[in-house]
């Protein structure tokens, strides 16, 4: 009976990880569901969401958590951390004005700093609206599905990217306007996914929040 119930319990394991896997698009199906993605998130405007951030380490079996919110408006975004440390990354005209808000204070970040916080700061932007599947080239993009979810892989072409990122994963809702998931898998073998609750679309967020 015991080992029945082992034998049944990897099934279920084995079909769980098989309905989750991901089919790939032909590139007909990948061509449309790109512009579909495209036109859906052109739409949006503003998007005000909670997050969890979960970085897994290469090295360390521990895994990371952090929460916070997340503003995007225009061109301008705002990645708040709430716990386990409160601080904020403010990014202003789509990358050109990086800047740190901690205790209370606002700093504009210079130098080398400034530079890693406008490319993450890029891939972050580029993904929770979609534009990353834009072909700017700054990445290879490949469509699949899983379920009735979509999901998108960027691969970096750029060199700024590939030093930080070796793929990226874009996991879409059921209806295809929004990115609720986004996978990074590091240059140095880590791995850092977020996950967006609570999207709110195109709901006014006062210009005060990204001050």
């Amino acid at each position: 009976m015991r080992k029945i119930t082992i034998i049944l319990l990897l099934m279920a394991l084995w079909f769980g990880v098989e309905a989750q896997s991901l089919t790939k698009a032909t590139p007909d199906q990948s061509k449309k569901m790109v512009e579909a993605a495209n036109k859906a998130t052109a739409a949006v405007k503003t998007i005000q969401c909670d997050f969890t951030q979960v970085r897994q380490s290469a090295m360390v079996k521990e895994k990371m958590t952090s929460k916070g919110k997340m503003y995007f408006s225009g061109t301008n975004l705002k990645w708040a951390y709430t716990t386990p440390n409160q601080y904020a990354l403010i990014v202003k005209d789509g990358g050109q004005q990086v800047y740190i808000q901690q205790d209370g204070k606002t700093k504009k970040a210079e130098g080398q700093s400034a530079q890693l916080f406008k490319g993450i700061a890029q891939i972050v932007m580029g993904s929770v609206t979609g534009a990353a599947l834009s072909g700017n080239g700054d990445f290879t993009v490949e469509m699949f599905t899983q379920g009735d979810k979509w999901v998108a892989k960027l691969t970096p072409k750029q060199a700024k990217f590939k030093k930080m990122f070796t793929s990226i994963y874009l996991y879409f809702n059921d209806k295809h306007n929004a990115v609720t998931k986004v996978e990074m898998k590091e240059a140095n073998g880590d791995t850092t996914t977020i996950t967006f609750t609570n999207l709110k679309l195109n709901e006014k967020i006062s210009d005060s929040v990204f001050m």
